[in-house]
Order: structure tokens, then sequence, then C-alpha cells
């Protein structure tokens, strides 16, 4: 088999600062093919598992638009920015002191499912128009709430004052940087994220991911090894993996 037939998927550690497209861009120059796209955008001030499709595997996506996801952020309260991260401008601030008990009672509360508004700088798209892009100039819109299921949240430790350092599991959609701003209001104060890293998506995890630098096509996963066929029916997928078009 020639390597522009291969297919499969490659488990990336993206760094902070590198943007999705940025990797996907890496992964075709180390690879010699055009055909590559990641599954599923993480931040660029964000970082950790970046499942990436090689090949015929890109036509996989919608499969796994709709998996789980876990993290581990950083939550900061007493400030909040316009952007909910670290790299936006700051927009409020509060005196108040939150205990590690009191946090984690709040986080109790949010295990479940709800309806979550997405942050004004965001991907979604208001008449065709990123969120965010008409939130950098000023423009403030009124986006819909989706449904989010987050199934744990666990507050690791307390880092210093009002620092903590959370880990949550939620299915797909669900905006960190919008728990942050609402656990912080179920508080009485404000609060910002000040860094996350996804740790699974899907099949995949930090634990098997690779660095950019470290990309070959040795280190390809075979489709079968992450794919529950269990879940798809067994026609489409002879044809999601056939060398063909249809």
């Amino acid at each position: 088999m020639q390597q522009n037939e291969r297919m499969g998927f490659l488990c990336i550690n993206k760094p902070t600062g590198m943007t999705s497209f940025e990797v996907v861009a890496a992964v075709r120059r180390a690879l010699g093919i055009k055909h590559v796209g990641h599954l599923g955008t993480i931040d660029k001030a964000g970082a950790g598992v970046l499942p990436i499709a090689v090949g015929r595997a890109t036509r996989f996506f919608d499969y796994f638009l709709t998996k789980n996801k876990e993290y581990i952020a950083y939550f900061r309260f007493g400030k909040e920015t316009d952007t909910l991260d670290s790299y936006g401008k700051i927009t409020k601030e509060d005196c108040r002191i939150i205990s590690k008990a009191e946090l984690e009672r709040a986080a109790k509360t949010f295990i479940g499912e709800s309806m979550q508004e997405p942050p004004q700088f965001s991907a979604v798209k208001v008449d065709g128009k990123r969120a965010s892009d008409r939130a950098i100039t000023g423009e403030e819109v009124e986006l819909k709430k989706r449904k989010i299921n987050i199934f744990s949240f666990d507050v690791i430790e307390e880092i210093q004052t009002n620092l903590f350092a959370v880990k949550i599991s939620c299915s797909a959609g669900t905006y960190i940087r919008s728990i942050v701003r609402d656990i912080a209001k179920k508080l009485g104060t404000c609060g910002t994220m000040i860094a996350i890293i996804r740790t699974k998506s899907g099949s995949f995890c930090i634990e098997n991911s690779i660095l950019v630098d470290d990309v070959s096509w040795d280190r390809l996963i075979n489709v079968l090894d992450v794919v529950n066929v269990d879940e798809i029916d067994n026609e489409k997928l002879k044809r999601l993996c056939n060398n063909n078009n249809e």
C-alpha cells in the first residue's frame, strides 16, 4: 500500500501557543500528505489531546464529533476577563475568598445535564459570523444555550488562595470557560480559567499521545483501535474505509 493510500489517526499532545490548524499543517509537512484534519479544536491557549485524522480516516469526523471529553483546568476566582481566560481583559474583580470545601459543594451541583451559554469569545456562529469576531469589535450578541452533560467534576487541589486545579469529564460541546463563569456566579464572585489541558477525547488519551515533532507514519493508530464497531453500521464502516469515493 502506498503512503498516500494509508489511513489512521494520530493522538497529538498539542502545546500551549500552537493553534489546532498549525498542528494539522505540521502533520501534513511531516507525512507529505494533504488529506489531514483534526477531530475537535483546542484553543491556542489550551494544551493536550488533539486527535488527528490522516487520509481516509478524515471520513470519521462525524463519528468523533459527539465523543466525551476530559479536562484538567485551572480556575482563579476574584477576577473575570472578557474571554474568560488569561488572554482577555479584566472586566470584573472581587475580593471574596473561596475555600476548597465551598468549591467542592458547588461542583456537585453542576453534575448532570444542564443548559449552558457559550462564551462571547467562542467559535459559535451568529448569522454566519463567529461570536468571537463580533466580540472583538465590541459587539455583544445573545448566544443560545445548549444542552451539555457533566459526568464528573472534581477539585484536585487548592494551589494557592482562590486558585484551584479541577478535573472535569463532560459531553462534547461543553465550554470549560463557561463553567468557571457559572460556578463563580453561584459562589457569589467572579472567575476565570487561566489554563486548560485536554486529557481525553473519545478513545484518545494523553498517556498515549505524542509530540508534534514525533509525527511519523509509524505512529499511526489503526481505525479499529479507536472506533467502536458496535456504534457504527457494518456496511457504513466498510464504505468509510473503502479506497474510493462511494
